[in-house]
């Protein structure tokens, strides 16, 4: 064994009470600067995880056509010519045509975890007299519960979007009166009306998601808002949510797609995040001050105390460092301590 790990068990085993104290004081500091840190940390990512952990990290969508002109005013004079109008192209020229080629490149992307078309579009949800807007979300069921997890927030029936089967959030439901099997007579901002069957009330914690987001397969959206074979957004998890702006203008710019992130889409949530992060380091920095000075206070007291033990082990030749070594080990006082 070492002769200075032997001085230090020595110190331990000869140190009684004391000892137990030492160790008792530094594992509390230690233990609480820890805990703190812990809590905060875990209060933050619960914290995301609730808020973002429903959303995609990004989103791609087609770029928006440039407004045509309907009327045009020539002044002769001057030779200039002044636009009176103009109009935007309109929902249906909003598409992604090669959508599936595109799908497959982002799957092999390095940093992007789950991609999963779909197609969305307003709409309206008529149960008896009640009517309400909603918003159409044609998905791959396999893919878009990566990007939200509906199977997991499923409160009744299961998540399943085959055929005419659609799932709805528990606040449209209760708006409607609604339960599992009820038929949904439904119209698209295009005019087509299709009955859909509730099979799953889910809850995903955000109001408006629970409120507005109409879940039916991908061919029923396409058909429903005028887009066969196309889609109008493809929604993206990354691996690190903090990486999403990087990530988007890399894709913005090979994509040639607008490109949204959740850091741009929701910058009041992100400063109150980075502002938590702030504290969060200030609450440990401060706490391991003291846990430091607490221990250093044990360590001084210690080492003035051991002042004639030191001077023993010194003309007993040992060095400098292994003195060191042994008051780092144990920081209590040395009585009757042998070395034969």
């Amino acid at each position: 064994m070492p002769f200075e790990l032997k001085v230090a068990l020595r110190y331990f085993r000869s140190g009684g009470m004391q000892t137990v104290l030492t160790i008792l004081g530094v594992s509390v500091g230690i233990s609480v600067s820890i805990f703190i840190a812990s809590l905060i940390g875990g209060v933050q990512a619960g914290l995301i995880e609730r808020i973002i952990g429903s959303l995609p990290h990004i989103t791609l969508e087609p770029r928006e056509s440039v407004p045509k002109p309907l009327g045009e005013i020539v002044t002769p004079q001057k030779n200039q010519i002044y636009l009176s109008r103009t109009e935007k192209s309109g929902f249906a020229g909003e598409k992604i045509s090669d959508w599936k080629s595109l799908v497959g490149m982002l799957d092999r992307e390095p940093g992007i975890t789950a991609v999963s078309p779909s197609v969305a579009g307003p709409g309206f949800v008529i149960a008896g007299t009640s009517v309400q807007p909603i918003t159409f979300h044609g998905i791959e069921p396999l893919r878009a519960n990566r990007i939200t997890d509906l199977n997991k927030s499923m409160r009744e029936g299961i998540y399943d979007v085959s055929g005419t089967n659609c799932v709805i959030g528990v606040s449209l439901a209760k708006e409607l009166g609604i339960r599992l099997k009820d038929k949904l007579r439904t119209r698209s901002g295009r005019g087509r009306e299709t009955i859909f069957t509730v099979t799953g009330i889910f809850d995903v914690g955000i109001e408006e998601i629970n409120l507005r987001s109409f879940y039916v397969s991908l061919t029923n959206a396409q058909r429903l808002l005028d887009l066969v074979g196309y889609i109008n957004g493809i929604e993206l998890k990354t691996e690190e949510i903090f990486k999403a702006n990087d990530i988007a203008d890399h894709l913005g710019a090979m994509t040639n797609l607008k490109v949204k992130s959740w850091m741009r889409q929701q910058k009041e949530f992100l400063s109150a995040i980075q502002a938590q992060t702030g504290s969060n380091l200030l609450i440990r920095f401060f706490m391991m001050l003291a846990v430091a000075f607490g221990i250093a206070s044990v360590l001084v007291v210690s080492v003035v105390q051991k002042s004639r033990e030191i001077g023993i082990l010194k003309s007993m030749g040992a060095r400098t460092r292994s003195i060191t070594l042994i008051f780092v080990v144990t920081t209590h006082p040395m009585k009757r301590v042998g070395f034969g």
